[in-house]
């Protein structure tokens, strides 16, 4: 599968980081009831840091921010900023020193590469965005497994009647029976060469029925199964697991991966080499699963963002 050799990446980069004083997601903290992020020095360092403005950033966000202070650095408060790239322009004219950012992102946003030219493997995407970015003077730090790409879900009691559970199955269904293939999707889905038509080409079905709706309208459609069979969403949206959607399997790897990774300007992480130590371990703590309940808890569950994440913080021990 082309997700293991990321995760056995990542877990390496976690013990190392351990050893190197940074500690990881124990749950049981250092031992001196600081939490381990006690145990990285960065006092007297202040840092902007920033966030995009949908949800999982603000969280990702206020994750960063509360480890640095943990770690007695002065962070300030979050900078949430609309858009990739403006974000992004942030970052590179040092009005921020680091913000999470998506590999798929980074490879076709700010790269500026073709989506069908994306490797299909999340470690070889990484390593290949990470190498090229450096000449942009920017830095990625370790990749969670937390993966944010598009995908495609269906109410599970459809999916059951159906007998659809991989991509593969749904693309017999719209050949087969394309009235009862319509799919929800939000406008920017449609036309995106990694969303519906790269789709249909690399699993090679005409473009289904169609209903045009809102991204956060999507998920209660999709499980009332009337609207749509099928709906567009990520992999981390909270509202999956809140509707009882089950993501459709990609199994020709159609979609580009977005895993997260903290990125930082060079001249900071110069400066401040331990910021490794704060965010790699962090990073491989947050699979999709973690990050889809942090995402629920504030989409669906009201909570703030700033409380979610300084819970889950001290839950995995990087905080007391």
């Amino acid at each position: 599968m082309r997700h293991t050799r990321l995760a056995t990446a990542l877990a390496a980069a976690a013990l190392l980081a351990a050893g190197c004083g940074g500690g990881g997601a124990s749950g049981v903290g250092d031992g001196s009831g600081e939490g381990t992020l006690a145990a990285v020095d960065l006092s007297g360092a202040t840092f902007r840091v920033g966030s995009k403005e949908f949800t999982e950033q603000v969280v990702l966000g206020e994750i960063a921010v509360q480890a640095l202070e943990a770690a007695g650095a002065d962070p300030g408060q979050l900078a949430t900023i609309t858009g990739s790239t403006n974000v992004r322009t942030a970052l590179t004219s040092g009005e921020l020193d680091m913000y999470w950012e998506y590999t798929g992102t980074g490879w076709s946003t700010h790269l500026q590469n073709e989506i069908a030219a994306a490797p299909r493997d999340e470690a070889e995407l990484y390593t290949a965005v990470r190498e090229a970015d450096a000449a942009n003077g920017v830095a990625w730090l370790a990749a969670a497994p937390l993966n944010n790409a598009y995908a495609i879900a269906i109410g599970r009691a459809t999916g059951e009647r159906l007998g659809i559970a991989t991509l593969s199955d749904y693309a017999a269904l719209v050949n087969s029976d394309p009235a009862n293939a319509t799919m929800c999707a939000a406008a920017e889905f449609l036309t995106r060469d990694d969303g519906l038509p790269g789709v249909a080409g690399t699993y090679g079905f005409p473009l289904p029925p169609v209903a045009e709706l809102e991204l956060s309208l999507i998920p209660a459609e999709t499980a009332g199964g009337t609207t749509c069979t099928v709906g567009e969403v990520t992999v981390t949206d909270g509202a999956v697991s809140a509707n009882d959607l089950v993501i459709l399997e990609d199994d020709r790897d159609a979609f580009v991966d977005y895993n997260a990774a903290m990125t930082v300007r060079q001249e900071v992480l110069d400066a401040n080499p331990r910021l490794a130590e704060v965010f790699d371990p962090i990073a491989a703590a947050l699979t999709s699963d973690v990050m889809r309940g942090l995402n629920e808890r504030v989409d669906v569950g009201g909570e703030l963002p700033d409380e979610v994440a300084e819970q889950w913080l001290a839950e995995n021990g990087f905080t007391a």
